[in-house]
């Protein structure tokens, strides 16, 4: 009997959706490391022998795993374990925001709690490389801004965060901030002009001298500023985001 005989043979199913129950199987698989990425999955053919279903329910929950990111289905080669690339939760994290009840409120918050520590572990972690980009993002943004040109302005905006992400050198920090890239771009161009607040812009900058000083205090602060003037655009915190600017640009 071979390995892939053994290990398939061993699993128990009930009857009740069947795909989701093999999906989930051989998730457990690759979790353990029974199966490996390069690992070629048998044939639906000998799947539904082995696990004695039919073909279109193995199909189906070869399906679900594709999605998942878990195989990629060659046509001609066959089925096989793949690497999960973090545009897998980068895309998921996209979908659930475009299409749940998240409001603009939802996105600020996790941006509140988020982009701080990644500002301050881009502080300790950034390459000259990561230096370079984000001063040219910086450039783009202040262009774009005086230029009005809202469009490639958020574009820009949302290439310096993850710019930054990247800069921490944190895989799951990258897949997350990928993740909220879209629904921030697409907030940035429906706001327009109403989120032209002129020390937005500066914050970006601010943001990136502390990185580049090595300084995560100084960055987590920068970036806390910086939100605060996303914030500044919520209508019921408009007035008390002002104030608290005023009072950040009085400080020495």
């Amino acid at each position: 009997m071979s390995h892939a005989e053994h290990v398939f043979q061993s699993l128990e199913l009930r009857r009740e959706r069947l795909h989701e129950q093999i999906a989930q199987s051989i998730e457990e698989m690759i979790s353990a490391d029974q199966l490996r990425p390069g690992d070629q999955l048998p044939t639906e053919r000998e799947l539904a022998k082995l696990l004695g279903v039919n073909r279109a329910t193995v199909r189906e929950g070869i399906r679900l795993l594709q999605q998942r990111g878990l195989v990629d289905m060659k046509v001609g080669s066959g089925t096989f374990v793949t690497n999960v690339s973090p545009s897998v939760v980068a895309d998921s994290i996209e979908r659930y925001v475009n299409h749940s009840a998240c409001t603009h409120e939802d996105l600020v918050v996790l941006r509140e709690i988020l982009e701080p520590e990644t500002a301050a572990l881009a502080a300790l972690h950034a390459t000259p490389e990561d230096l370079a980009t984000l001063t040219k993002l910086v450039e783009r943004i202040d262009e774009t801004f005086a230029a009005v040109d809202v469009k490639n302005n958020a574009a820009a905006d949302t290439d310096f965060h993850q710019a930054l992400a990247r800069a921490t050198h944190n895989e799951l920090i990258v897949a997350i901030t990928a993740g909220l890239k879209k629904p921030m771009r697409d907030w940035l161009v429906a706001q327009g002009l109403a989120h032209r607040l002129p020390g937005g812009s500066r914050s970006h900058r601010a943001v990136c001298e502390a990185v580049a000083a090595r300084d995560p205090q100084r960055a987590r602060a920068a970036m806390n500023v910086h939100n605060q003037f996303t914030r500044s655009t919520l209508p019921p915190a408009q007035e008390q985001a002002h104030k608290q600017l005023d009072e950040a640009a009085s400080r020495p």
